[in-house]
């Protein structure tokens, strides 16, 4: 899966979860920043595992603590999983 698919699927589920437009969400931004909680960073790591049919540590959001960053993370996996 190309980066820019994984992204603007990560996009798409985070402003989803935060309730937010698409275009008002900023991928360099960190989830703190956002005002993220521990409950939605869980569901975060539980939504792209559903959707990306990957197994992800459930901390791991909070490693990644940007749309960016985990689009990038997700991608490395994918990549080295293919």
């Amino acid at each position: 899966m190309h980066i820019d698919d994984i992204t603007a699927s990560v996009t798409q589920t985070v402003a989803g979860l935060l309730e937010v437009d698409l275009g008002a969400l900023d991928v360099e931004r960190s989830f703190h920043e956002m005002g993220v909680d521990s409950v939605l960073i869980v569901g975060l790591s539980a939504e792209f595992e559903d959707l990306f049919g990957i197994s992800l540590d459930p901390e791991f959001a909070y490693q990644h603590d940007s749309v960016r960053k985990i689009s990038q993370h997700l991608h490395s996996v994918m990549t080295m999983g293919a």
